[in-house]
């Protein structure tokens, strides 16, 4: 029943995809181009890939709104080390070393230490920043190798992109692991007493939302050509938070997929340049993002309401 109901759910974004798609081209002029729609998709891989991140946290009724900030702070270090020694590969590993420490400790304290989700990852959301500020002392790292950029064209972000959707849909849906996640969210109790990991599975979950907001620090750094704190805005996590649940992954646990965090991103990437081109104040964007959420939830309430009944 939860499987038809949330391919319903992205059948339904596709659509609404489409449809924006549609409205767009007619009202946009040169929207409908295929260098547009790439730059759509490059523009949506940072955001879609932590949100994939943030979808396995919340499977199992976590949450993780540290994201941005480990992709700022992996970023200032790999991108300092990368200027200073001039090193690519040492670097990418930096990045994605330096992520998945962060999102282990995350995992350690909510998963070992029984510690509240969203106090940790809002506490490790302050520390990365103010680590990421000092690094830097407030300004932007550059001097980086012009190959690093090259190595990340727009082409190579979307490869990557859809890559690493396909990796973790098969991962969630088809691996004993994935399995392990829908029970732990649905009743973490019986999933002890099952005789899970729950544990390690649970710590693994935030380790795997640090790599890829590794992942995503790296495609941003590499189109900015520069590293800075401000890359961790605090406003990105309401971006992933709202694509994730419009993608049908449930803040209560037990259900989501990356198929629908791949659409929901998409879709609220389009919301955010739909609002920016007919003029919204950014107060407003955030306003409506919100009730986007809000909206999103009551749909997962009302199809949780259906699936018990």
């Amino acid at each position: 029943m939860i499987s038809k109901l949330q391919n319903k759910l992205s059948i339904i974004l596709l659509l609404s995809i489409i449809l924006l798609l549609a409205i767009l081209s007619l009202t946009v002029k040169n929207f409908a181009t295929v260098n547009n729609f790439r730059n759509i998709l490059v523009q949506v891989a940072p955001i879609g890939i932590m949100t994939f991140g943030v979808t396995f946290v919340m499977i199992t009724g976590g949450i993780d709104i540290s994201l941005p900030a480990i992709m700022a702070t992996s970023s200032v270090i790999s991108a300092d080390y990368i200027a200073k020694s001039n090193n690519i590969f040492l670097g990418m590993i930096l990045f994605i070393f330096v992520s998945a420490l962060l999102g282990l400790i995350n995992g350690t304290a909510v998963a070992y230490l029984r510690m509240v989700p969203l106090v940790v990852t809002l506490s490790m959301m302050t520390i990365c920043l103010g680590i990421a500020t000092a690094w830097t002392d407030g300004q932007s790292v550059g001097g980086l190798p012009r190959e690093f950029s090259q190595m990340f064209s727009g082409s190579t972000v979307i490869m990557i992109f859809f890559g690493l959707a396909l990796l973790l849909g098969i991962i969630l849906k088809n691996s004993e692991f994935g399995r392990w996640l829908f029970y732990i969210g649905n009743n973490e109790n019986t999933a002890i007493a099952s005789g899970l990991p729950v544990k390690r599975a649970v710590c693994l979950t935030y380790v795997i939302a640090g790599l890829c907001a590794g992942v995503a620090g790296i495609i941003n750094t590499a189109a900015l050509s520069s590293a800075r704190a401000s890359m961790g805005a605090e406003t990105q996590i309401l971006d992933i938070v709202s694509a994730a649940v419009i993608g049908g992954v449930s803040v209560k646990g037990g259900s989501g997929s990356i198929l629908g965090a791949f659409l929901g991103a998409i879709l609220i990437i389009m919301i955010n340049n739909v609002l920016n081109l007919i003029g919204v104040s950014d107060y407003y964007t955030g306003l409506i993002k919100g009730l986007i959420i809000i909206l999103a939830m009551g749909i997962e309430s009302v199809r949780t309401r259906l699936v018990q009944s």
